[in-house]
């Protein structure tokens, strides 16, 4: 805030900005302690894999194992690791979700030069905080929560820059800070980099469209144009010397997919390398559709509202033939409209099953951050009424809020009275795992319908058994021994599906709330 600002406005937005952390704070310590620390996910026990290798090498390529989109998150862990005497895995437990509470100030701060108000910053920061698509992948231990916060750090920075082009000392500082950031993201995860890159770049392409159809020239625009088309060359260049010079592991999803296409895809559209049927998900995830959808109104009254939103505005402009020439306010159209047809485009590539199928889970979180300020400004913008009748409408907007919250950190947390995908174990599956590896040192043990516990292994005690030895999902004709837990009973009954042993299993260990199984010899060889 500048010194020509009222006191009375200092101490508003100080106690917004205090109750944004707090709130997310409270978010970040529900998700933390909903399981006890006694949880496992795939992508934070991978992230787990990445940090003890460089950890471990003491390099940033590792030879063990190395991310392939970047080394910016696991540099990071290291740091704190030896900063604050954590393992890794209470970092990834416990500090995956709290780390998340940085993304406030970044986030704030864009929103406030997207939407040119304090109050529409705070607005726009609380919903984009009760998106669960949004809340799922920075509350992880991975590098989202850092990424995101680049993002929004990022876009701050490119509209102060714009704005301040004309105060020669404090563009360059401005100008220098966004690229830093700009390699920062890219370090992080190349593909996001990239994504952001491209929207940039479609942002751009909407203006210069406007421009020509509509004759919506002015000097403010212009300069925009320009300084997009700088940042978008520099931060492009800087992401090909990272991806192709720099990082060589950056390189191996571009060199497993042959086709051009394929491969403009993998990295405009942050996609990963999977391939499955598009959307079972709903169907299987969660224990009924219309749950599925409940949890995840937020994200939908998000996306229905801005879009009306942001067409209804296009439509006025158009046909007033009165483009606003407000940097701020041409940016936040033309982002807005850039990551929309990414968000379209993705669903496309989802359902063609060429790359992903879950493309636009990863997708969308982006876009949320440019829909929460198309809302916020709108809202803020509106013409005052009445006490009573705005006093009331706060009510209704912070009860909504509050209903919105909750509903987000059931998905974005898989609460289990709703969710299918369960993320927690039990300390009695560990000791059963740890007793067949002693026991069964040569053979692999079924854990799971899924990953639930071959992920909270690697991420808890990797140390202590063979993630080799652990099998999961349909078991493999080789495999003869089961984990059998209270919690696999109670999976399988939620999911339908039956125990993988015979009737006449042998129960070979028993400590009260997990066995150990064993197929009986079908032959004289076997054991």
């Amino acid at each position: 805030m500048n010194q020509a600002t009222p006191a009375s406005e200092r101490t508003r937005v100080a106690a917004e900005l205090f109750v944004l952390l707090t709130a997310a704070t409270l978010v970040a310590g529900y998700a933390a302690m909903r399981y006890g620390g006694l949880w496992g996910e795939v992508d934070t026990s991978a992230a787990a894999t990445a940090i003890r290798a460089m950890l471990q090498e003491g390099q940033l390529i590792p030879r063990q194992v190395a991310y392939p989109n970047g080394y910016g998150f696991q540099a990071l862990a290291v740091a704190l690791l030896h900063v604050t005497g954590l393992s890794v895995a209470q970092l990834q437990i416990f500090g995956a979700a709290l780390l998340a509470v940085w993304i406030v100030l970044p986030a704030w701060l864009a929103y406030r030069e997207l939407t040119g108000s304090t109050r529409g910053a705070t607005l726009a920061t609380v919903f984009v905080l009760v998106q669960p698509e949004f809340l799922f992948p920075i509350l992880r231990g991975t590098h989202e929560k850092f990424t995101r916060g680049l993002m929004f750090l990022a876009l701050y920075l490119l509209v102060r820059s714009i704005l301040a082009r004309r105060q020669t000392r404090r563009f360059a500082a401005l100008l220098l800070a966004f690229y830093l950031v700009s390699y920062a993201l890219v370090t992080f995860n190349n593909l996001m980099a990239f994504s952001f890159i491209a929207a940039l770049g479609l942002a751009l392409a909407l203006n210069l469209a406007v421009q020509r159809l509509f004759a919506a020239r002015g000097a403010e625009s212009t300069a925009t144009q320009r300084r997009l088309l700088y940042a978008i060359g520099v931060s492009l260049l800087l992401a090909f010397l990272f991806t192709f010079y720099a990082y060589p592991p950056a390189r191996h999803g571009l060199q497993i997919v042959r086709s051009i296409g394929d491969r403009l895809a993998l990295l405009f559209l942050d996609v990963e390398e999977t391939a499955a049927s598009p959307y079972t998900i709903v169907a299987t995830a969660w224990i009924s559709p219309w749950v599925y959808l409940l949890v995840s109104i937020a994200n939908w009254l998000l996306l229905i509202l801005s879009f009306l939103l942001w067409a209804a505005q296009t439509w006025v402009w158009q046909r007033s033939r009165a483009w606003p020439d407000e940097p701020r306010v041409r940016l936040l159209w033309s982002l807005y409209g850039a990551f929309g047809f990414l968000s379209a485009l993705s669903i496309a590539v989802d359902f063609s099953g060429a790359l992903s199928s879950n493309l636009q889970h990863r997708i969308f979180p982006t876009f949320a951050m440019l829909a929460a300020p198309v809302v916020a400004a709108w809202l803020v913008g509106r013409p005052g009424t009445r006490p009573l009748a705005s006093r009331l409408a706060r009510g209704v907007l912070a009860v909504a809020i509050a209903c919105l919250a909750l509903l987000a950190l059931l998905k974005a947390t898989n609460e289990p009275a709703v969710s299918n995908k369960w993320p927690f174990y039990v300390p009695a599956e560990f000791v059963a795992l740890r007793w067949t590896g002693e026991a069964n040192p040569n053979g692999a043990t079924w854990t799971e319908f899924d990953e639930r516990l071959t992920a909270a292994m690697v991420i808890c005690c990797v140390e202590e058994i063979d993630r080799r030895r652990l099998a999961s999902y349909q078991p493999q004709p080789g495999v003869r021994a089961f984990l059998i837990s209270d919690v696999v009973r109670a999976r399988g009954q939620r999911l339908g599906q039956p125990l993988p042993i015979e009737g006449d299993s042998l129960r070979v260990y028993d400590n009260g709330a997990a066995e150990i199984y064993r197929l009986r010899p079908a032959t004289p060889f076997q054991r």
